[in-house]
């Protein structure tokens, strides 16, 4: 092999590595193996949960309470981190926006420029985007909701859910980092500004081999591009 060519085979090489490289270190970042919370971590957690709360209780006067109070809330919070298997969890929201007039806590930063509960749930989910990626996390899914179709076993409502979301978390340890964060507490209060009601329920997959279930051209995009490195890679030392 002369010299320039083998100098163009280390060239593809290292771009191949380098590329293999970027890629494990995004699916390392989002699917790193975790451990189960500890109990000691649990209730380190539940004191910064109770002041997150304790805001948003409140914020604005009457906003997405809990009709079981504070304590209720608490109760399903510590009872969803105690059982914590160390796997990934998704947390499904089905979300009302609020009607009417918004009521913005006082000296609230975009009081002035929102104008709708869209808007600050818009607002919201941009803020959001940020505080996940810095917790191994992302958002799956986010969609506008149609009016219902079909209704079994519960009657339809005239004006529907708005909005579904469905957030992944690594684990739950980086849902609690998350929702703990002064970051985070920041933003909270445009959702409860947004929100008519909403109802969230931690989820785990179960049933199908590829679950969720990724967007298929893309997946096959992926699996043939790193297996296109891998066999660059193979080829490229086969020369060396």
């Amino acid at each position: 092999m002369n010299t320039s060519t083998q100098s163009r085979s280390k060239l593809h090489l290292t771009v191949a590595g380098i590329l293999l490289a970027i890629w494990a270190a995004a699916a390392w970042f989002f699917y790193a193996p975790a451990t189960p919370l500890s109990q000691a971590e649990i209730d380190d957690y539940m004191v910064d949960v109770q002041k997150l709360l304790e805001v948003s209780f409140v914020m604005p006067e009457g906003a997405g309470l809990d009709p079981r109070g504070l304590a209720g809330a608490m109760s399903d919070l510590r009872n969803m981190a105690e059982r914590d298997d160390g796997k990934p969890i998704y947390m499904v929201n089905l979300m009302k926006w609020r009607d009417g007039e918004l009521s913005f806590p006082a000296g609230a930063e975009l009081a002035d420029s929102i104008k709708s509960a869209e808007e600050a749930d818009l607002a919201y989910n941009e803020a959001l985007f940020w505080d996940l990626l810095a917790n191994n996390s992302h958002t799956a899914y986010l969609a506008r909701v149609e009016p219902n179709t079909l209704n079994y076993g519960t009657s339809a409502d005239a004006d529907g859910w708005g909005e579904i979301g469905i957030f992944r978390y690594n684990s739950r340890r980086d849902f609690f980092n998350m929702i703990t964060s002064d970051s985070y507490r920041n933003v909270m209060y445009l959702k409860m500004v947004a929100m008519g009601g909403i109802a969230i329920a931690p989820s785990q997959p179960h049933g199908l081999l590829f679950n969720p279930m990724p967007n298929i051209p893309v997946l096959l995009f992926f699996v043939l591009t790193i297996g296109y490195l891998v066999f660059l890679v193979f080829l490229v030392r086969r020369k060396i």
